[in-house]
């Protein structure tokens, strides 16, 4: 599998990401669609951030670079993960 295409590579870039966003929020991932979509949720202990459970094709989040990562964390959460910082 190449590396663009490897879903626990992508995941984590979307967990890095949301932690250098707010340390105690957690990512949990629908691992059902995985190795091809990654589908997750975002919470901050007991409130979730995440309106809808964003789901991408793992390629996708591949292209995006990491600002793109970061604006789309922000806009599934309704810049609500900054705010639990």
């Amino acid at each position: 599998m190449a590396q663009k295409d490897d879903f626990g590579l992508q995941s984590q870039r979307i967990v890095q990401a949301v932690r250098k966003m707010c340390s105690r929020c957690t990512v949990t991932f629908d691992n059902s669609r995985a190795p091809h979509w990654i589908k997750f949720r975002i919470d901050d202990g007991s409130v979730l951030l995440t309106k809808a459970h964003p789901e991408f094709h793992v390629s996708e989040v591949a292209d995006w670079s990491d600002e793109k990562l970061v604006q789309m964390i922000e806009t599934v959460t309704d810049r609500l993960v900054r705010q639990s910082a």
